[in-house]
């Protein structure tokens, strides 16, 4: 018995990396609450960026206690080799590492109080993985894409029995996206025990104040580029019921209705599960499906994984007639509502989670769209991860998502957005590991718009500090 039990957990394992887009789910978010500490420390490791080499020297401190936490670092980066041309400062210095007022604010790498659910949370830090609601208007949005541009975005939420609030900024200096979703348990005001109170109503709403209509470059043959600017905004109203929640086995059922202003409508059904399996570790199964239906100029999951570089270059098309990119918000007032018939898409999670100790799984996502030619094409997203700690020595996260190239529809991005590390520690003061990850630069040009060159970083080193 004990043996079948073994094979059928091998094949679940193997069965969510194949039934892999993003998923709304945070493997540390669990014991995250019971870390604390005050931890001090450095780093020294070189790092490829392209076709360069740079070592870079981090100072770290952190602390965290029962209810507030923060981080801070310093890191200084020094240039090796520099084949791709990269502006320095003294001669070795990066130039745009601490060009900017954005470089500064990043040195606090994260404040918090509370944790994501509680009565009261705030956060100000790196968005990773953000999801409002059901991520059918925001969904697995990262803020890290772009190389020599840190970003410090806001998480606020307020939770009570009767009514909350989740909401979003995507970075402080300045923000382009903000909003957020405020919803009501109405059956709570008369009776919090009613089987009624699993209801659950939501309003959302978000906006890109300054999002790109079009861009050119600058005349008089000049570095730079000339951006024209729209207010982009879209908002929802969603509807939720828990239908079961017994002791091995949740299940919620949800609707959003979004309407992109000046564009189209669409509309997402789906069905949470969550599977606690009777063992004596906290293990669970997580589950997504939802079916999506919407008009031609309507997007699923608008401001996603790729948005920071969407909303200047969509799928690195341009305008044939004016010789600039195409930004996603011309896109949709341009192109897709050129389509005449609704189209339709779906999308698909699993997750299987052993609490602290291991996580893996992944999503599968298509939609219908269309194209600059009005015509209908298959898009696909495709995301894997993976969380693991064993021996109480040896950490490995990875993530990667696929996004297919756009009117072919047939072959996956040959650019994904990819991050990953494996640290083994040591001791309690000594460890090592490496990391990974993708990065876009934008490369300006005379008399040109520009675009986003991509690039492969790679850094092996060590980590010394002390916690107490």
């Amino acid at each position: 018995m004990k043996r079948v039990l073994r094979i059928s957990l091998f094949f679940l394992i193997l069965a969510s990396f194949f039934t892999v887009s993003a998923v709304d789910f945070h493997p540390n978010e669990a014991y995250s609450r019971f870390r604390k500490g005050i931890s001090l420390g450095g780093a020294l490791f070189p790092t490829y960026e392209g076709n360069s080499m740079l070592l870079e020297l981090d100072v770290y401190a952190s602390a965290e206690f029962s209810m507030l936490g923060f981080g801070v670092g310093l890191p200084v980066r020094f240039i090796l080799k520099n084949d791709d041309d990269i502006p320095t400062s003294g001669g070795v210095f990066p130039k745009e590492d601490w060009d900017d007022a954005r470089d500064w604010v990043a040195i606090l790498n994260y404040f918090h109080y509370g944790h994501s659910g509680d009565m009261f949370y705030f956060y100000f830090g790196e968005q990773r993985n953000r999801y409002v609601g059901n991520g059918s208007i925001v969904g697995a949005y990262y803020g890290d894409l772009r190389l020599y541009h840190p970003q410090r975005g806001v998480n606020l939420e307020v939770n009570t029995d009767y009514a909350g609030l989740d909401f979003f900024m995507d970075d402080v200096t300045p923000p382009n996206v903000i909003g957020g979703r405020v919803y009501i348990k109405p059956v709570s005001f008369f009776s919090k025990e009613n089987y009624g109170n699993n209801l659950e109503i939501g309003a959302s709403y978000f906006a890109d104040i300054f999002a790109p209509d079009q861009i050119t470059g600058k005349r008089d043959n000049d570095y730079g580029r000339e951006i024209t600017d729209s207010n982009f905004q879209i908002f929802g109203f969603d509807l939720s019921f828990r239908l079961l929640a017994m002791k091995y086995y949740q299940l919620t059922l949800y609707a959003d209705m979004n309407k992109i202003i000046d564009s189209g409508f669409g509309m997402h059904f789906g069905a949470k599960h969550k599977l606690m399996l009777p063992t004596s570790t906290d293990m669970q199964i997580l589950s997504r499906w939802e079916v999506r239906a919407m008009e031609p100029d309507y997007i699923p999951s608008y401001f996603n994984t790729f948005y920071d570089i969407e909303r200047e270059y969509y799928k690195g098309q341009s305008d044939s007639t004016l010789g600039t990119p195409t930004t996603k918000s011309r896109y949709l007032l341009s192109y897709a509502g050129r389509g005449k018939e609704w189209t339709a898409g779906y999308y698909l999670d699993l997750v299987f989670d052993i609490t602290g100790t291991f996580s893996v799984g992944g999503s599968f996502e298509h939609n219908k769209l269309y194209d600059h030619e009005a015509k209908k094409y298959d898009n696909y997203q495709i995301n894997v991860f993976t969380d693991m700690f064993f021996f109480d020595s040896l950490a490995i996260d990875f993530l990667m998502t696929f996004q297919s190239l756009g009117e072919d529809g047939k072959w996956l991005k040959n650019r994904p957005y990819y991050r990953g590390s494996i640290t083994y520690y040591l001791n309690k003061f000594f460890s090592f590991g490496a990391r990974a990850d993708s990065k876009w630069y934008l490369v300006e040009a005379r008399n040109n718009a520009g675009s986003y060159s991509y690039y492969n970083s790679f850094s092996i080193g060590a980590f010394a500090g002390v916690r107490f």
